[in-house]
């Protein structure tokens, strides 16, 4: 598989899942072990990556209601990374050349880097970034994907990974 074809295949241009399905309290539990919790997480994050990349764009727009103007540029900025990276299937042509998706992907990057350093948001910026991936672990250790466990059938979570021994 070509690299160009690869980048089509990932859980982001698949779009944004719906949003009954993430926050579905019926699907949270706690994980048996450390390592199920690590798995969790990481089926998780693949599938629904468009939803944690939202909910940080929300985190920080809610950071910039104090700062109206940075919060138009980062719309503005937000809106092109989800135009042109996550639900655009399609290649952009520009001046009849083909733009490559890594290359949208490093002008949105340095566009955004301009903007941030321009506005002088980094601390704010930080805290948003914070708080966004402390909300993705919490929601992916919490949330059981439909394959439960990494342990496939040979643990379930209502077993105990102790066994069946019980005190003399």
């Amino acid at each position: 598989m070509s690299g160009a074809n690869a980048i089509h295949t990932l859980p982001a241009a698949a779009g944004f899942r719906p949003w009954s399905l993430f926050l579905s309290t019926s699907a949270l539990s706690l994980p048996v072990s450390f390592t199920e919790a690590t798995f969790r997480i990481r089926q998780n994050f693949r599938y629904f990556l468009p939803n944690y990349v939202g909910l940080g764009f929300l985190v920080l727009a809610l950071s910039l209601l104090t700062r109206p103007l940075s919060l138009i540029l980062f719309l503005c900025i937000f809106a092109a990374w989800i135009y042109l990276v996550f639900a655009s299937e399609d290649t952009i042509s520009v001046l009849n050349y083909e733009a490559d998706r890594k290359i949208i992907v490093g002008f949105l990057g340095v566009l955004t880097l301009g903007a941030v350093l321009w506005t002088g948001i980094w601390f704010k910026l930080f805290i948003s970034v914070v708080i966004g991936t402390a909300t993705v672990i919490v929601h992916g250790a919490l949330r059981a994907p439909e394959n439960d466990s990494p342990y496939g059938s040979l643990l379930h979570a209502s077993d105990n990974p102790m066994g069946d021994y019980s005190d003399i």
